[in-house]
């Protein structure tokens, strides 16, 4: 009988266990730096349902809008850390990491999303998710934001010439100074938090953003002129900690990953339709819009066909050299 009691109590210790190990959650905290107007929010809430549903709720996913867990480089850092999960970044933060990510501030680098498509799914993306991996991140996604261009508060912007004398707000980026400096601009490098301000008192001339952020953050309001001169791809990452990831069950990191996939399409497809929509939701607003046409587009590419060798010295040579091939694409 003694036995018999000891077997019982032994089976349903482990079936106890095992009932333990299935009831085991993870929590998946996701950065972003966006609102609820941004057109990576969407699929970014599909994205963390997926990935509880597909799990049975063994991830809880919790998304923190508008920089809550910090800016992209600390959010970045804490990835790499493992206090944060998950989180959408940009390859000029991944770039002060590892230069090779700077790549995607080569100016006209891209002619078209497609090109940019390319590119990214092709040789030069695989290279950059082993560069990340290395710092202790996995991209779920090539997320994307669109084509930056110059917004001013003086005068159009048709051929480099107009950029003369000009102080435009950039990044913090070599790449970004090089180029505008180039163009014949004064490149001011300044955090986008200051930026508004710094536009309506005339400490700047103008800044360069993609349609999306330039209509949502109410340039139209302190800036007269916005000309599509698409000089930078600008490229945004779905990354994790791939400590993280590598504690998920298999089963678990292939939600993840599938998860990661559809964001990335969605996103793509969110970024290229809500641009078109922006770009004439700009027009009506007391913002001038022009576009470049082919010939002086050519003018400009030509202006920072320099900035590439300089690259080289930043992010080598061979990156580079791949990049270049997508000029021909």
């Amino acid at each position: 009988m003694k036995r018999f009691l000891s077997l019982a109590l032994c089976a349903s210790m482990l079936v106890a266990s095992a009932s333990a190990v299935s009831a085991k959650t993870y929590k998946m905290k996701i950065h972003s730096t966006g609102n609820e107007r941004n057109q990576s929010t969407p699929p970014l809430r599909q994205f963390a349902k997926t990935v509880e549903e597909k799990t049975n709720g063994d991830v809880k996913v919790t998304i923190h809008f508008n920089g809550v867990l910090g800016g992209d480089r600390q959010a970045t850092e804490g990835m790499q850390l493992g206090t944060i999960e998950c989180g959408i970044t940009t390859t000029s933060t991944l770039g002060t990491f590892d230069p090779r990510f700077n790549v995607f501030d080569l100016p006209f680098l891209f002619k078209d999303y497609e090109t940019a498509y390319k590119a990214m799914d092709g040789e030069l993306g695989d290279m950059l998710e082993k560069a990340c991996l290395d710092q202790g991140l996995r991209i779920l996604a090539w997320g994307v934001n669109g084509f930056r261009s110059i917004s001013n508060s003086r005068k159009p912007i048709d051929v480099p010439a107009d950029l003369g004398g000009l102080k435009i707000r950039c990044m913090e980026n070599q790449l970004h100074v090089s180029t505008f400096k180039a163009l014949g601009a004064n490149p001011t490098p300044m955090s986008f938090s200051e930026l508004y301000t710094a536009l309506s008192q005339g400490t700047v001339d103008g800044q360069d953003n993609p349609p999306i952020l330039t209509f949502s953050a109410k340039f139209y309001e302190v800036q007269k002129y916005y000309s599509l001169t698409r000089h930078v791809f600008s490229v945004a990452p779905l990354v994790m900690s791939e400590n993280f990831f590598q504690r998920l069950p298999k089963e678990y990191q292939d939600v993840v990953l599938a998860a990661g996939k559809q964001y990335e399409a969605d996103v793509r497809a969110a970024t290229e339709n809500l641009e078109a929509e922006t770009i004439a939701e700009l027009e009506k607003t007391s913002m001038k819009v022009n576009s470049i046409n082919d010939e002086n587009h050519k003018l400009f590419v030509e202006a920072t066909a320099p900035i590439y060798e300089e690259a080289e010295k930043l992010v080598g040579k061979d990156i580079v050299d791949v990049a270049r091939s997508c000029l021909n694409n």
